[in-house]
């Protein structure tokens, strides 16, 4: 049966998806994920939070997803040893240092949806490098994902996918966005995004003067995500794991989310 992955920004969070029935977590230490906004976990709580999945024979997953400056390349192999030594399951990322790091301290890695994996000449590239999962670029169609596992079938590689179902989805290709950097300094793309797309804004007419006020219709953001009307098309398609996003959401989001998909994974 297809792997339901749930977000896991804190600990009440944590907990909240394993009770709800989650087969697998996604949670980040305190940098270096695209989630640095949210609780997060001290390095030091890794261990502690794997033990708790694996307890329930949950499986945890660390995201290490951002982009990494030269400066914080030993950052990176202090939290890949931390998460060797948490005994996580897998490490999700898509900038190359981290990818060879994880794979020098023999750990699993999931490429980030950052990455933009979009056609089967990519999947491979990256199967050939050593990563085990691809989470697919956020705007493919469901065709195209069946094409690129047709492929992924076809050469037999030893590579299983990984999808997205529920959850916001940001305005610029698979989440390189720069608004917030550019407003706020804040960047999207080191999990700071402060979300300017979902504000209200007014659009002045430069000629008149005249402003028009744009508050509920957030004309710069897409809607959520949601599969669930669809969601056979998806099993069907051969997807092994369905994500949540959330991390900075609450528990009770997590938890709801999650029963939600367990159902209609098991109709």
């Amino acid at each position: 049966m297809v792997e339901l992955i749930a977000p896991a920004g804190n600990w009440p969070m944590l907990r909240a998806a394993i009770d709800a029935g989650a087969d697998a977590v996604y949670l980040g230490t305190k940098s270096l994920n695209m989630r640095v906004t949210a609780g997060n976990f001290e390095l030091s709580e890794l261990k502690k939070a794997v033990s708790e999945c694996h307890k329930k024979k949950v499986k945890a997953y660390l995201t290490l997803n951002t982009i990494v400056y030269q400066t914080e390349i030993e950052s990176v192999r202090k939290i890949i040893t931390g998460a060797k030594k948490a005994k996580v399951d897998a490490i999700i990322a898509w900038d190359f240092a981290v990818i060879n790091e994880a794979k020098k301290a023999g750990l699993e890695v999931h490429l980030s949806t950052q990455a933009g994996v979009a056609n089967f000449e990519s999947a491979k590239f990256y199967s050939k490098l050593g990563v085990k999962r691809i989470v697919f670029a956020r705007e493919l169609s469901l065709e195209q994902i069946k094409s690129i596992i047709l492929g992924i079938k076809k050469e037999g590689l030893n590579l299983e996918t990984e999808v997205f179902v529920h959850g916001a989805m940001c305005v610029s290709i698979s989440g390189r966005c720069f608004l917030s950097q550019e407003i706020f300094k804040k960047s999207a793309n080191r999990g700071e995004c402060l979300h300017p797309c979902r504000r209200p804004y007014k659009v002045i007419n430069e000629d008149t003067g005249n402003e028009l006020r744009l508050g509920n219709n957030f004309i710069l953001s897409p809607k959520d995500l949601c599969v669930l009307p669809f969601i056979g098309g998806l099993i069907d398609a051969g997807i092994d794991s369905f994500k949540i996003e959330g991390r900075n959401k609450s528990p009770e989001y997590a938890q709801v989310v999650v029963k939600c998909y367990k159902e209609a994974i098991s109709l």
